[in-house]
């Protein structure tokens, strides 16, 4: 009814949030060292906040410690009618079915009601149970009558005072999770089929690139729905994300495939191009008695030091309202660093996050193998990375082993991307039943095999016919069914004539499977080496070590 006073008060109440857990060192057993979160706004248009917050020397939680200091911060108990909690959780944690819990399914998509748990404990990211448990890394200990309870911190609720969904992660895998499942959540599908259209249609009628993105955004801006609130987050300019670190893009292309921005001067005539994180870093000092600039690479550089500015930062004095915003922080002195051109940069309080390109090596290597190299090979001028090399791959792979050893941020930078991918894959493996479209009976179409990277696994998801749907669509179910608890098991046997899509069916059902459960869960097997190369498969003799039986007869013939 008023969504600017809504969204005003929302924003007061998470700045106040903000600031008290900035500060506190008992709600959630340690210091809040890092924070990220970010406003989304639900069906009905209110907002809603996801939030990761890191604690300052928390114990592992595969640790009695860790354990420990998990059930002293989380519950999932009802407490007792005298307690001052009992009405808040009533009101606020208790779940109640509604039409979107149970879509497409007939079982709650949020596993309510949830199990009984003797004893809180750390599942295995490779375990069914990961699954069942919509991805929480780690189960709370809970009693049959408190089935409906949303877990929810004893402290933070009485000052919240609203409903909240707390989740112990403690490993990479289960932040991955969370990111993939709940954070980085896309526009409906049926907004990208609406603008997929129009700008296929705008492509074909406009030869003008100005008016064609002109069409494009008119045509996003009527497509998409927004509610009340949100557009006074837009229109007002209240926060909708906020990250204890600073976040930096470093374009890890070839030096011909960036953009550059000019200069202009007094005049307003270009005069050149602005420095950029490149150049900065080939005038890194030679030596400084705090950091190895010589061994350092660029995405360590990029880290720890931002340029640095004289003019100070303008603050907007004329807002009535200032608590709906973040507060400014305080302008402290900061460290310099001087470059080899006399040029200062700063060096950071807090190291940035940095994100590149993501290149996939088997449909772009070279683009995939530069970016790795001027990430993480130090070098002075950027020629040296491909000199006497014919290829990003070549060089790369002849400095992989003094990179390992001397930049461990490489390692790093790859078990954390295999983790996001999982989870991504894992997560999108199961949408096919929140999306499910209308199967046209009327035709089917033959479709070649298509390796499974990303990329070919969504186009080959949408080549498939009426038939090959329902078979996907019923396995995802099952996989579903059985993460839930359901104890049935599909058998299935489908067949029909030569070049209708068998094998290819196969091959993405597979993929889907092994998509589903995170890992390789597939054995995919046939009666005749012929017909196991064809599915990428193996005979049945030799998964299940079969002894071959030779004819005596005919000692070069196997008997069947």
């Amino acid at each position: 009814m008023y969504p600017v006073v809504v969204s005003r008060h929302f924003m007061v109440r998470v700045n106040a949030l903000m600031q008290f857990l900035k500060t506190d060192t008992e709600i959630f057993g340690g210091k809040v060292k890092d924070h990220w979160w970010r406003i989304e706004f639900q069906n009905r248009g209110s907002p809603h906040l996801h939030m990761v917050v890191w604690i300052e020397d928390h114990p592992s939680v595969a640790t009695p410690e860790g354990i420990a200091r998990i059930d002293s911060v989380c519950s999932t108990a009802i407490p007792p009618e005298t307690s001052e909690l009992y009405e808040l959780v009533k009101n606020c944690q208790i779940y109640r079915h509604t039409s979107t819990c149970t879509k497409n399914n007939s079982v709650c998509r949020f596993n309510f009601p949830r199990s009984e748990c003797l004893e809180t404990h750390v599942i295995d990211p490779s375990s069914n149970e990961l699954i069942y448990n919509g991805g929480r890394i780690c189960v709370l200990k809970r009693k049959s009558e408190d089935g409906w309870v949303n877990n929810y911190s004893p402290a933070l609720l009485k000052m919240w005072k609203a409903n909240m969904d707390i989740q112990p992660c403690g490993t990479n895998e289960s932040i991955a999770y969370y990111i993939a499942k709940y954070v980085s959540k896309s526009e409906p599908t049926n907004l990208d089929g609406e603008v997929s259209r129009a700008i296929q249609q705008i492509r074909r009628e406009e030869t003008d690139v100005s008016r064609k993105l002109f069409k494009i955004c008119m045509r996003i801006l009527r497509e998409r729905q927004v509610s009340a609130c949100e557009c006074v987050f837009r229109l007002c300019h209240l926060s909708m994300r906020d990250s204890s670190r600073k976040t930096i893009f470093v374009n890890t292309r070839k030096a011909e495939q960036r953009y550059k921005v000019l200069k202009f001067n007094e005049a307003g005539q270009a005069a050149g191009y602005c420095a950029n994180i490149f150049e900065r870093y080939e005038k890194r000092p030679a030596e400084h008695p705090n950091y190895d600039f010589n061994n350092m690479c660029l995405i360590e550089f990029a880290m720890l030091f931002e340029p640095h500015y004289t003019k100070p930062p303008v603050i907007n004095e004329e807002s009535i309202d200032t608590d709906a915003y973040a507060p400014h922080e305080q302008t402290t002195r900061r460290r310099l660093i001087t470059l080899t051109d006399n040029t200062k940069m700063t060096i950071r309080n807090t190291p940035a996050v940095v994100r590149v390109p993501n290149f996939v090596a088997a449909s772009d290597p070279e683009s995939y193998y530069y970016s790795l190299l001027i990430q993480y090979m130090p070098y002075r001028n950027e020629a040296e990375l491909l000199e006497k090399f014919n290829s990003a791959r070549d060089a790369f792979l002849a400095n992989e082993e003094s990179l390992r050893q001397t930049n461990a941020y490489l390692e790093i930078y790859r078990e954390r991307d295999r983790q996001l991918e999982n989870a991504f894959a894992q997560v999108h493996a199961f949408q096919i039943l929140e999306h499910a479209e209308p199967m046209e009976l009327d035709h089917e179409e033959e479709v070649p095999y298509l390796p499974m990277n990303e990329d070919q696994f969504l186009q080959a998801k949408q080549s498939m016919n009426a038939g090959q749907k329902e078979i996907f669509t019923l396995v995802t179910q099952s996989i579903q069914n059985q993460m839930s608890g359901a104890e049935e098991r599909l058998k299935i046997f489908f067949t029909r004539g030569a070049g209708v899509g068998k094998t290819f069916l196969l091959k993405l059902l597979r993929d889907q499977i092994n998509r589903c459960y995170a890992k390789d869960a597939v054995k995919v097997c046939s009666l005749t080496g012929v017909a196991a190369r064809l599915i990428n498969g193996v005979t049945i003799h030799s998964t299940l070590k079969l002894p071959v039986q030779v004819c005596h007869h005919c000692p070069e013939t196997i008997c069947e």
